[in-house]
């Protein structure tokens, strides 16, 4: 018998074991078993036996089908690249910011899943809010490529590393591990490369994209969720790097982030990668604050929608 017929057969009979009413028996007692073992909830609604329940996940998908430009809500972004002002080298009262897509807003159930997946350990959520970033992700670029007159250099995205402390403390790389999947399966946008190029000062250039082992903190950063718009600015300022001046000349990038609070994280990114030559054309984040005009008790909508919108640049400064 041919190692072909061998490897048929045995699939055969995998097939008829598996339709054995006691082989769906089996499964359904060893379900049973874990749910007591490791007893977990839908991290939104309670509901037992499963890290997010059906209704709630569709409820999560839907938050994030319509990226839009969050960047009106967060006070501290850096200015756009070659808006008039900075083109003649003025500063304007209130230059354009930094362009952000959003794949949708901080609030609600997403609110819920996205803390469970970056600080809680619920690594399987990642199904749920990759296709969302990927979304966010080809948005973006197609728009920067608007903006840009159809220029055709390769965009490089580049995520926000993550602090020592943060990487310790929960064994792995939230934003990391679902760029490196989305690359790994070939879903970035056409025309981009995912590359680490910012860094923590003090710290060689690590493999920043993928999950790792914990790794030396990162001067001292403390985190962002307790400090006030001034305490952020002032907290991530200066502790970044991307290498020498000029040595990042010509590079076209989309700094990529998971939530946009004040934008302090990016605004800082932003500055280290333009120190180094590059030319950073906007932001990705998987969600963002609301902005504070914003009704929020009007769930089902979401405020300045990409669809429609970003092609006609008819968004809000």
């Amino acid at each position: 018998m041919s190692v072909f017929s061998c490897f048929s057969d045995l699939a055969r009979r995998a097939d008829r074991w598996r339709l054995q009413p006691w082989a769906a028996s089996v499964g359904a007692a060893w379900a049973d078993l874990l749910a007591v073992l490791l007893p977990t909830s839908c991290v939104v609604c309670e509901t037992a036996d499963c890290s997010l329940c059906p209704g709630c996940r569709r409820v999560v998908r839907r938050s994030g089908t319509r990226p839009y430009y969050a960047q009106d809500a967060a006070e501290l972004l850096p200015g756009r690249e070659n808006s008039a002002d900075s083109a003649q080298g003025l500063e304007a009262d209130e230059p354009a910011p930094l362009p952000v897509t959003a794949a949708g807003r901080y609030a609600g159930s997403l609110a819920r899943v996205l803390l469970a997946y970056k600080n809680h350990g619920h690594t399987d959520l990642a199904d749920v809010l990759r296709p969302m970033l990927a979304g966010a992700l080809h948005q973006a670029a197609a728009d920067v490529g608007g903006l840009t007159g159809g220029d055709n250099t390769e965009i490089v995205l580049v995520p926000v590393p993550a602090t020592g402390r943060a990487r310790r403390r929960r064994g792995y790389n939230p934003l990391g591990m679902l760029l490196s999947t989305l690359q790994s399966k070939s879903l970035l946008p056409a025309g981009t490369a995912l590359e680490p190029l910012v860094r923590f000062r003090g710290r060689r250039p690590r493999d920043l994209v993928r999950p790792s082992a914990p790794a030396a903190a990162a001067g001292g950063v403390r985190s962002q969720k307790t400090l006030g718009r001034s305490g952020r600015r002032r907290n991530v300022y200066g502790t970044m790097t991307a290498g020498e001046k000029g040595s990042l000349a010509g590079t076209r990038c989309l700094v990529v982030d998971d939530v946009l609070t004040t934008g302090a994280t990016i605004a800082e990114a932003t500055r280290a990668l333009r120190a180094a030559g590059a030319r950073v054309e906007g932001a990705v984040v998987l969600a963002a604050t609301t902005p504070p005009s914003y009704d929020a008790s009007n769930t089902r909508e979401d405020p300045n929608p990409v669809s429609g919108v970003l092609g006609n640049r008819n968004v809000r400064r």
